[in-house]
């Protein structure tokens, strides 16, 4: 057994928020044939937090009003949907209403799994009857649990084979047969 230590989300990553072109209703930010995705809360719930496509696309004029990134990044909404992790496999524009942590001193999955259990408690910082929005001051001072890299793996990946099963298993009545995934017979 490994020893976990309690970390400062701000001290394992730089957390930036993302930027919007304004106003964001003017077509000039938007091109279809972009291969740059603009990231909206939509995605976000559609794929669960794994962005790997992005229907609406952000021109290049756009690309310079807003923060892209081309590499999958750890991202937290923090506007709407509140508390979610992004994942974005896709080259992707992120708007002002998510956080992305830069330069993670973790690995992205541990973090994400992390968020996700966590996601509930965001929901203290509003005030009653209003909408509840996240600031970057918030996240940075959000206290994590963490282990060693290695046992981070361990973790990601166990609750990465989880969500796959629960997954198929919510599809069961159109999947089952001999389904089996990691060594877990599905149905």
């Amino acid at each position: 057994m490994y020893s976990w230590e309690q970390r400062k989300l701000g001290a394992l990553a730089e957390i930036v928020r993302g930027a919007s072109p304004r106003p964001i209703s003017d077509p000039k930010w938007f091109d279809n044939d972009s291969s740059v995705g603009w990231l909206r809360i939509a995605d976000v719930t559609a794929q669960d937090g794994r962005i790997r496509y992005l229907e609406q696309k952000i021109s290049e004029l756009g690309q310079e009003k807003t923060r892209v990134i081309k590499t999958p990044h750890l991202l937290l909404s923090i506007a709407a949907t509140v508390g979610k992790p992004v994942i974005n496999y896709v080259p992707t524009g992120v708007h002002d209403g998510f956080l992305i942590f830069l330069n993670p001193k973790f690995n992205i999955l541990y973090a994400f799994w992390w968020l996700e259990m966590f996601r509930e408690k965001w929901n203290k910082y509003g005030q009653p009857g209003s909408q509840v929005n996240l600031n970057s001051d918030l996240v940075k001072n959000q206290v994590i649990n963490i282990p060693n890299e290695k046992e981070q793996e361990k973790i990601s990946s166990f609750l990465e084979s989880l969500d796959k099963i629960i997954t198929l298993h919510q599809q069961e009545p159109f999947l089952c047969g001999n389904s089996v995934i990691d060594g877990v017979k599905l149905c």
